[in-house]
């Protein structure tokens, strides 16, 4: 990991990038246009033109991260979103969602506005993002490779220091195919999705409000979203998650539109291949135990775990069962929980065990 790091550093350093791209802290009056189809080398560049979102645009940077020991754990969003995009609470256009757990399983949330901008700087192979003024970047490098990434934090005015380091462990995808030109990027209408990091070793060192947030070779991840309408209006609920058990990575999408149409995104990895997609049956994910209505409502409570089928093709169906451990943040629409997780192929006479995280948002009434 050292030597991975060294030369991600020594990358950072060179001056030689394609691509600058300023994002003023303002609403933008152009009309803003989404990426859907995906462009090479553009795999976690900015995905709005102009970069700038509307009233009701979006686009975000996303990392993870989970220990596979205790309940440790953080979620890291940089934010670049309209007010009707995605609202997060008193907050800027550009902005730094920052929440997860300690050890013992309480919850610590913080949110940064930037005082400016922010800077994005890529090219094939790179990408760096500074949100100017909050004390939160980061950088990938070798994303042709075996990405390796590292967030910074330095904001003591909010009791935050230290750094995530996340090393690649499964390939990269879009919610229907590999990391290629021309794949669609469409999880549902008006909703995009890219993912660098489906699994990551993840070293974490952090101080939250003077308390340690500390792990190694944790279950990280990677991955973006964006959207060209308001968030709340294009989805009515969707499950998502990510985990590592024994050689495997999965990463699922379970979600339904405000049309009422399920869509699917499944995705499992193993020794650097995976297998996924998004039809009907690339993945299903269904509540289990308490709270369990399908689909959910405003009013259903956590659910108690969900129950994965991935259907892999010729690889045969993949069963993971998912347990809901401790929340991280939770409102009325929005639950995101560690959780530990079981499964395997089906007929393989093998089962393994990892650490999950998870969210589900519902926005049905009845």
């Amino acid at each position: 990991m050292r030597l991975i790091l060294a030369s991600a550093l020594a990358y950072l350093a060179t001056p030689s990038l394609a691509t600058t791209v300023n994002i003023p802290n303002v609403v933008s009056n152009s009309t803003v246009t989404a990426e859907s189809t995906s462009v090479a080398g553009n795999l976690d560049a900015p995905k709005l033109t102009p970069a700038t979102p509307d009233q009701s645009a979006y686009d975000w940077w996303y990392f993870d991260a989970v220990s596979t020991t205790d309940n440790a754990s953080v979620v890291l969003v940089f934010f670049n979103s309209g007010p009707d995009g995605f609202a997060v609470p008193d907050a800027t256009v550009l902005n730094v969602g920052i929440d997860g757990l300690y050890a013992n399983g309480s919850a610590y949330s913080i949110n940064i506005n930037t005082t400016s901008g922010a800077v994005i700087d890529y090219d094939d192979n790179y990408i760096s993002g500074n949100w100017t003024g909050s004390g939160i970047s980061f950088f990938g490098t070798n994303l042709t490779g075996t990405p390796v990434y590292q967030i910074t934090l330095d904001a003591p005015e909010y009791g935050i220091s230290g750094t995530v380091t996340m090393r690649s462990r499964a390939p990269s995808h879009y919610p229907c195919g590999p990391n290629e030109a021309g794949q669609t990027e469409q999880l549902v209408p008006h909703v995009f999705w890219a993912n660098m990091l489906p699994d990551a070793a993840t070293d974490v060192n952090l101080t939250v409000d003077g308390s340690p947030v500390s792990f190694a070779d944790g279950a990280g991840y990677h991955d973006k979203n964006w959207g060209d309408a308001p968030f709340a209006d294009s989805v009515s609920s969707w499950y998502w998650g990510h985990a590592h058990l024994g050689p495997y990575s999965i990463v699922w999408f379970d979600a339904i539109d405000s049309t009422g149409t399920e869509h699917h995104s499944g995705y499992v990895a193993k020794d650097g291949v995976f297998s996924g997609g998004c039809g009907d049956a690339a993945v299903v994910a269904r509540p289990w135990g308490e709270n369990s209505t399908y689909p959910p409502l405003v009013t259903t409570g956590i659910m108690q775990g969900l129950e994965l089928t991935f259907d892999l093709g010729q690889a045969g169906e993949f069963v993971a069962n998912v347990t809901t451990g401790s929340a991280v943040s939770t409102s009325d629409t929005y639950v995101r929980t560690i959780g530990t997780v079981v499964g395997g192929l089906v007929g393989s006479n093998e089962t393994f065990e990892g650490a999950a995280l998870f969210e589900e948002f519902k926005y049905r009434t009845s």
